[in-house]
């Protein structure tokens, strides 16, 4: 039975984790801190590990390279898990010795082919590939390359390179989407049964969704130019071989087939974008249940605050967020907690009604800003996402969100659904800590009172 290290600060996370593992005939091990990883690595011995990047102490690129100044350790497989998938940071744990990279919040399926795929179990070349000649960029130690593609995977590309590659060698590949669009890829060598001194296999690390897309679209688009090429030039060869009398009928058959071939294609494309966002949809619902019974797991008003940004950063993928809550007295909003802010920035208190924060909070419905948020918003008062915190119809207080860490270009109806759910559960979850808070104090007062009469 292989043995996983699961390292994670945030006990939320280790919990999504071994949840998406468990069933899968691991032996599941955890630790909180990078300290504790390198304490107990000897003795735990793992057949792979998973982790992230942010920790209090020791990050996980510093414990990585600890790790593998380690003679006994040099081969561990390790999965990187963090809430960022920025390049420098991608760079940044390749170069320290990582095998593989995952950004939260994790897919599931997603998890759990990457380890499979880093203890071997996992066959070679499962996904289609696309024989597609292309010029690529190719960077590896410090030194650029020209190579060309032989076929592409949404897991690896095939490559004929002027010069031989080390296995296990970390490249980023640079080529262009259908569309012209600049695509960046990380990858690492990895050399198959076959392939000449010229070529080459390259593993992909995604550090990003919208790489994934590009790659997908790219794949797509040479499939359906390949399937149209292969019809016409099959059709052309056989009108070409049969009477010059069928010609008019062959053409008529070939132009009817090629439109059911792209309507196929179509279909195909729509089945599997439906798929995608089932997927998507089951791996937030997952997300969201084991979120909120860490909610509901404590009736401490602090700690249900530091779950709540626990739950923003990791499931959400917020890199800038703000709760606030309601002041009845006062009408006010007033700014709790939050992450990702200057030194310089600071909140005042905000009336209802007063900018997006005001009015969201007094029409008491959720504002999801229509434009592009790639880049976020530094304006304190306008947020991206603005959700009332909201309990029996009274408004208590209100999350605010100013930053993705996963960069896109709108808000879909996925993040709706979630941003929605994720306030009701907040929401919930607050009321019940503040009212068990304000019991629990007049308890004490009232304990008090009679032991001052008793004694």
């Amino acid at each position: 039975m292989a043995k996983i290290l699961l390292v994670d600060d945030v006990d939320l996370f280790l919990e999504l984790e071994r949840s998406y593992l468990e069933g899968c005939d691991y032996d599941l091990v955890t630790a909180s801190s990078g300290e504790e990883t390198l304490q107990r690595l000897d003795k735990i011995a793992p057949d792979v590990l998973l982790l992230d990047y942010y920790m209090p102490g020791i990050n996980g690129d510093e414990v990585c390279r600890q790790i593998r100044k380690k003679s006994a350790w040099e081969t561990l497989p390790i999965l990187m898990v963090t809430a960022a998938g920025k390049p420098e940071e991608v760079q940044n744990c390749l170069d320290a010795g990582c095998d593989d990279y995952i950004t939260k919040p994790v897919n599931k399926q997603e998890l759990r082919e990457k380890v499979e795929r880093l203890l071997g179990t996992v066959q070679r070349r499962t996904a289609e590939r696309v024989a597609v000649k292309l010029p690529i960029q190719l960077q590896e130690g410090g030194r650029l390359h020209v190579v060309t593609s032989k076929d592409i995977s949404s897991s690896g590309i095939c490559l004929n390179s002027p010069v031989k590659l080390a296995e296990n060698t970390t490249v980023e590949m640079k080529l262009e989407s259908p569309d012209g669009e600049p695509l960046s890829l990380y990858g690492k060598i990895k050399r198959t049964p076959g392939e000449g001194e010229n070529g080459c296999g390259v593993y992909l690390i995604y550090p990003d969704q919208k790489s994934k897309h590009l790659l997908d679209r790219l794949i797509r688009s040479k499939k359906s130019d390949q399937l149209q090429k292969e019809g016409v030039d099959e059709r052309l060869g056989h009108r070409l071989q049969t009477l010059e009398g069928d010609c008019s009928r062959l053409r008529n058959e070939q132009d009817d087939a090629l439109r059911r071939i792209g309507e196929l294609e179509q279909e195909n494309l729509d089945f599997a974008n439906q798929l995608v966002q089932v997927e998507e949809v089951n791996n937030n619902l997952t997300n969201l249940y084991i979120a909120s019974s860490r909610l509901h797991s404590t009736l401490d008003r602090e700690e249900t605050l530091e779950i709540i940004k626990e739950v923003v950063i990791n499931f959400v993928g917020a890199e800038k967020f703000a709760v606030f809550l309601f002041d009845k007295a006062s009408e006010q909003l007033h700014f709790e907690t939050g992450e990702g802010f200057d030194e310089s920035e600071s909140f005042s208190d905000i009336r209802l009604g007063e900018g997006v924060l005001g009015k969201t909070a007094a029409a008491k419905e959720n504002y999801f800003y229509a434009g592009s948020i790639s880049e976020g918003s530094d304006d304190l008062l306008a947020p991206i996402v603005a959700i009332p915190l909201i309990i029996h119809g009274k408004m208590i207080g209100l999350l605010a969100i100013y930053r993705l860490f996963i960069q896109k270009e709108q808000l879909e109806s996925i993040d709706y659904q979630l941003f929605s759910m994720l306030g009701e559960h907040a929401a919930s979850a607050l009321f019940s800590s503040t009212l068990y808070g304000h019991s629990e104090r007049k308890r004490q007062t009232y304990q008090g009172f009679v032991d001052l009469l008793t004694k």
